[in-house]
């Protein structure tokens, strides 16, 4: 008499037991990742620094893969100016991506003034630093987030302070608000064609539906003017690009100033909509991450083999 044995791949008990499979588990295990949170750990302990009030929490959510019993971090801040983050600073390098899953939720108003998401470099309790140009020894950074365009509609950008900034500065001396890439808010900004809007334009975002966010971060040679800067920035929507923006004077010494921080952040500068923002699947490494494959559900026949 025959016997038949059921196994089951990982893939497929996981589910089963309430546990999310993660699907980046490759990427993880490759020597180019620094970092890698899916929230399955319970707790934000992974995490250095976690700010707000009320503080970021882990939600139960099926994430960007609709998975069984998978975990989601939320942030959430009242209406009102305030924010919340949480923190993840690694060994530094010149070039960093970083790559997240991220979904605004329902209602969310893409128009309201806010900073999202992104790297730094240099100096850690620089983070957040504003109203001030870098002095090229000190830190960089870029986050990506929102902005109304001029015909009215809410796309992501990289809003970004470092050393050759130009686009808010009141004057040569005094103080500076971050420069935006690409700039979409009108010709008093948008003076110096590198930084204009290059084809394609950044999606109208949506409200209730997850995306794959990638950003890339590069420090450059360091130089003492613009002259020779060769910094870089880039993101990615859902695997779409839209950058790079290059010779950028990010830095003019390499001493303590490659990038080395993560933040997963919301920041409402006054009245916002009355809701969260949710993150899945952070991963933080030194080459193109890119997005990953869903993971098999439990009905998929390849989760499955007959033994006989």
């Amino acid at each position: 008499m025959k016997k038949t044995v059921c196994v089951l791949s990982l893939g497929l008990l996981l589910p089963l037991l309430g546990i999310a499979a993660n699907p980046d588990a490759q990427i993880c295990s490759g020597a180019s990742a620094a970092f890698c949170s899916e929230f399955e750990e319970g707790t934000l302990s992974v995490w250095d620094t976690v700010n707000g009030s009320p503080a970021p929490t882990i939600v139960t959510d099926g994430g960007p893969f609709a998975r069984a019993g998978n975990h989601v971090l939320r942030l959430y801040t009242p209406p009102g100016t305030g924010g919340a983050n949480v923190i993840k600073t690694f060994p530094g390098a010149q070039k960093i991506f970083s790559r997240w899953y991220q979904k605004w939720e329902a209602g969310f108003d893409f128009k309201a003034p806010n900073h999202g998401s992104g790297l730094h470099a240099g100096y850690r309790w620089d983070y957040g630093r504003s109203d001030y140009r870098p002095d090229g020894t000190d830190w960089f950074s870029s986050w990506l987030e929102p902005i109304e365009d001029n015909s009215g509609v809410g796309r992501l950008n990289f809003y970004t302070y470092y050393r050759g900034m130009y686009m808010d500065c009141a004057n040569p001396l005094g103080s500076c608000w971050g420069d935006h890439l690409p700039c979409m808010i009108g010709p008093n900004y948008c003076t110096k064609p590198p930084v204009r809007v290059p084809p394609p334009l950044p999606p109208a975002m949506q409200a209730n539906r997850w995306y794959c966010l990638e950003v890339m971060l590069d420090g450059g040679t360091p130089t003492p003017t613009q002259t020779g800067a060769s910094g870089a920035q880039d993101f990615w929507i859902d695997g779409v690009e839209y950058g790079p923006w290059t010779a950028l004077w990010h830095r003019t010494t390499a001493t303590g100033m490659n990038v080395n921080l993560l933040s997963l952040s919301t920041f409402y500068h006054n009245v916002h909509a009355d809701v969260g923002v949710l993150y899945d699947n952070v991963v933080i490494a030194t080459t193109r991450i890119g997005c990953a494959a869903p993971s098999a559900g439990p009905s998929s026949p390849r989760n499955l083999r007959i033994i006989r």
